[in-house]
């Protein structure tokens, strides 16, 4: 569960151990667990990383500003800035030419997700420092989310977006880059924009074309598959699209939006629960990648077969079981394990990590929750929380710091 605020530890809580309804429940615990209560259960193990030299290589490119018409320039000063002040490329190995890397689909990162390595001090990557002007920073992981940017490509235009602060990179009045802008909607500034120009395919020399075109090559108007759960029938009509989502053959959602360059801006509505959110997508050769929008079962879809039959109808009965990955409404993912009628997870985000055991009758599910030892914060509660159309998790009540109020998959 995410936690509001951390709290001074106080004197321990000793959590009596479940009593369920049915012994047997009680003893397969123990027998699975090896405990009655919380005390013997650890911490899960760290986050899996991916040095970002894992990631997918696109090239070898420089980056001109729309702005003065100016190379993008690493290592600038003692503190190794980066500026629009060049007006040539040094060369294929040089201050104005970076190694592109897609993390995309890598440890929980969004399609698109880049990092720059300099190809003149190959240890160092282009990072977004405190005071959020960018420098060239040693070491790159999938953890090291100052080295990592949201990237927004139409045709050879490129906006990116720090993963660490939220804001986009733009060039300022001095001409240095900073990851300080709040938005890069509505009428883009040019101080915004950097045209990719390709200089190889980073392992030798290269000529300066530009980077081949990612525009429609994916049929928009047949069937996909996401990666990881459903298949959406896509049609495209002009620059509009939409796509409806199957689970089990029956319709569960809808997809709405419209095409500028290879982006798909678009919404998604729930046919059970009529839950909404955003969603944008990037048209790349063969398949579609989500690069922005609220928390859903994909990141990526690619071309498939037709269904041999599908229904007309939504089926929004309640799921018989919650196995799967689901997602706070303020923060932290939990992946949720269900055994008969024992419902477990192992929840983590910013500064928690927690564990839930508990027994669900019909739609309601009791039992207790723990922070594990390698968490910030140390705390426990109680929980009920109802099972809403097998796709939502709705809190009753609780006991102890909890943030969450409802999670989704």
């Amino acid at each position: 569960m995410h936690h509001r605020e951390r709290q001074q530890p106080g004197p321990p809580q000793t959590l009596k151990p479940m009593k369920f309804a049915q012994a047997s429940i009680a003893l397969s615990l123990t027998a699975a667990a090896g405990l009655s209560g919380f005390t013997a259960l650890t911490a899960t193990p760290a986050e899996a990383t991916t040095r970002c030299t894992g990631g997918t290589l696109l090239g070898r490119y420089a980056l001109k500003s729309n702005l003065n018409n100016k190379y993008i320039r690493a290592g600038i000063g003692s503190d190794a800035a980066v500026g629009a002040t060049s007006s040539r490329i040094g060369g294929n190995k040089s201050w104005e030419t970076f190694d592109i890397y897609d993390l995309g689909n890598r440890n929980g990162l969004n399609g698109g997700t880049y990092a720059l390595r300099s190809t003149q001090d190959p240890n160092r990557w282009v990072s977004v420092a405190s005071n959020k002007a960018l420098q060239l920073k040693r070491g790159c992981t999938t953890n090291s989310r100052n080295r990592l940017f949201m990237a927004n490509k139409v045709g050879n235009t490129l906006q990116l977006q720090s993963l660490s602060n939220r804001q986009w990179v733009i060039q300022r009045s001095n001409n240095m880059l900073q990851a300080n802008a709040p938005t890069a909607g509505g009428n883009v500034p040019k101080a915004l924009q950097y045209r990719m120009i390709r200089v190889s395919a980073g392992s030798g020399s290269g000529s300066n074309s530009t980077p081949p075109s990612n525009q429609q090559q994916v049929n928009l108007n047949g069937w996909l598959k996401g990666n990881n759960k459903g298949v959406y029938s896509a049609q495209r009509s002009g620059n509009n699209f939409q796509m409806k989502g199957f689970l089990n053959s029956k319709p569960f959602n809808l997809i709405t939006g419209t095409i500028q360059g290879n982006i798909i801006n678009a919404s998604w509505k729930n046919f059970c629960n009529n839950s909404t959110g955003s969603l944008k997508l990037r048209i790349d050769r063969n398949r579609l990648v989500k690069v922005g929008g609220n928390p859903g079962f994909n990141t990526s879809w690619t071309p498939t077969q037709k269904p041999a039959s599908i229904s007309s109808r939504p089926d929004c009965n309640d799921a018989r079981n919650l196995n799967g990955t689901w997602r706070g409404n303020n923060g932290g993912t939990y992946v949720v394990r269900q055994t008969g009628s024992i419902v477990s997870w192992n929840g983590r985000g910013g500064n928690f990590k927690n564990i839930f055991i508990g027994q669900r009758q019909g739609n309601t599910v009791s039992g207790l929750w723990q922070d594990t030892a390698g968490s910030q914060t140390q705390n426990s509660g109680r929980l009920t929380f109802k099972v809403v159309n097998g796709s939502r998790l709705v809190r009753v009540s609780h006991t102890g710091s909890l943030g969450n109020s409802n999670w989704t998959r």
